[in-house]
């Protein structure tokens, strides 16, 4: 640019030599360079202004390989013309075009959609495109480059557009019925519909200690003041609530890394879980043993009936990492204090220890209904003797349930 910027001084360069010697045409040389490179200047410096570009979608949440529209749109709303333009959006590598082949950008793990052409005083040019996600994640679509440069090609310029469009892709998500789940009972036998039980969370009052209370019903406070052991009494629910639990381990040791298509494969699974549940009004929870990006804590949603709780679960699964936070099993311990009696709790892993299969067992035996759905053929159904299993292949083809 400062070469270009010093090729403006040979205009006046070469009025000063005509002048001198009295040669008019290299004076007239010299101005012509002069307004040409002058004109050129001004034109580069102003090449930009009152250009927008905007780039939108026509939804920011998809399942995985579903195609949405992404709209492009290059505005320039001012009397100068770009002679010419080329605009790079960037995008994630996991994104494709439909009838594209982005090319491969500076950052590792980014694209470059191309575009290319002129644009006239007051124009606006709009692409219109199908984009869908081969894997589930939440990914980039932006920032903007746009390079042009003034008539003559002197002097270019590059503007940067810093807006990031985000894109969410969930996992893919089956019906129950489709992977082979009968579709009256899929996770097993119910002991009856609409039963009514207690919520923890709600107490009542309070009553005298009666032989065969759990522990966990106890209120060690009141029992202080009054000298005896006494009771909670909560209030009943009749509110059904289903907690779905994603173990993350696809091997059983950190370090040997994980299997992504087992990984896949169980994440895609709970989130087919949470959307039956939903679907049959459910409170829906969320339970694992991994951490959002840029978090550490482990994934807990409580169960909920609101409309915004489904979204927030697959949102959760789609950013779900291979990296662990501790074990599940330690999780569960931790979690169960705060569960309804009667809760629905639903294991989705294609790794199950032993300390994850006697904390489901314990579970059962407290009176919730418990089930499991194991993602991979190489966990040992030995272990979990007792509890209901389901078991789905590679294709996703379900076996009869086992108890």
């Amino acid at each position: 640019m400062v070469f270009r910027d010093l090729w403006l001084l040979a205009g006046p360069v070469l009025i000063g030599v005509g002048a001198g010697t009295g040669q008019p045409m290299v004076t007239g040389i010299g101005v012509v360079v002069l307004i040409v490179g002058a004109l050129s200047r001004l034109w580069a410096r102003y090449l930009f202004r009152r250009v927008n570009v905007r780039t939108e979608l026509s939804e920011i949440r998809a399942f995985q390989g579903e195609e949405v529209e992404l709209r492009v749109e290059l505005e320039n709303r001012k009397p100068l013309p770009l002679p010419w333009f080329d605009l790079r959006l960037t995008l994630s590598d996991e994104l494709q075009v439909e009838g594209e082949t982005p090319a491969s950008a500076s950052a590792p793990g980014l694209s470059w959609l191309m575009r290319r052409g002129a644009l006239g005083w007051y124009e606006r040019r709009r692409w219109r495109l199908r984009l869908s996600a081969k894997e589930r994640g939440q990914f980039q679509i932006g920032p903007t480059q746009i390079h042009s440069a003034d008539l003559l090609g002197i002097f270019h310029r590059f503007w940067n557009d810093p807006v990031l469009t985000p894109f969410v892709a969930y996992p893919r998500v089956f019906a129950l019925d489709d992977l082979g789940f009968p579709a009256d009972r899929p996770l097993g036998e119910s002991k009856g519909r609409n039963r009514i039980f207690e919520d923890p969370l709600r107490i009542a009052g309070l009553r005298d200690y009666e032989p065969g209370d759990p522990l966990r019903r106890i209120d060690w406070k009141a029992t202080a003041r009054h000298g005896e052991l006494q009771s909670r009494v909560y209030e009943p629910s009749a509110v059904q609530h289903l907690y779905v639990l994603l173990n993350i381990d696809t091997l059983e040791h950190s370090w040997e890394g994980y299997l992504k298509d087992d990984l896949e494969r169980t994440v895609s699974m709970a989130a087919s879980l949470a959307v039956w549940g939903a679907g049959r009004r459910y409170a829906v929870g969320l339970l694992a043993n991994g951490s959002l990006p840029n978090s550490d804590r482990p994934i807990r949603l409580a169960p909920s009936r609101a409309r915004s709780q489904l979204p927030r679960i697959l949102e959760t699964l789609a950013v779900v990492q291979p990296l662990t936070m501790g074990n599940l099993a330690g999780a569960l311990r931790r979690e169960a204090g705060r569960l309804p009696l009667g809760s629905t709790l639903v294991l989705a892993a294609a790794l199950v220890s032993d300390e994850l299969a006697e904390a489901m067992r314990r579970l059962q035996d407290e009176g919730y209904r418990v089930a499991v759905v194991v993602t991979s053929e190489r966990v040992d159904l030995e272990k979990l003797e007792g509890l209901p299993v389901r078991v789905t292949g590679r294709q996703y083809e379900a076996s009869e349930v086992l108890v």
